[in-house]
């Protein structure tokens, strides 16, 4: 017996079923990955569609804007602001 009983073609086979099983990995993981990452919200929206205070609100707490101009732009948001 030559090759422990391993012929030639098995070696080829072994090897596409294990590059198969890892590309059935890799999509698993990306596909969770995926799933993971959408918003829990119903509407199904992004953090590109938070309302433009929030956005504001999150600029002045990082100290992006000064305290006047946080009061300008939230002052001039107010009339277009929906949600109020």
């Amino acid at each position: 017996m030559w090759n422990y009983g391993m012929h030639n073609g098995n070696w080829g086979t072994m090897f596409f079923l294990a590059l198969f099983l890892l590309l059935f990995v890799v999509l698993a993981v990306v596909l969770i990955v995926y799933f993971m990452r959408k918003p829990p919200n119903a509407e199904g929206g992004s953090r590109s569609s938070s309302s433009a205070t929030d956005l504001l609100k999150e600029r002045y707490a990082r100290g992006e804007i000064s305290t006047e101009e946080y009061r300008e732009r939230l002052h001039e948001l107010e009339g277009y602001d929906t949600k109020k």
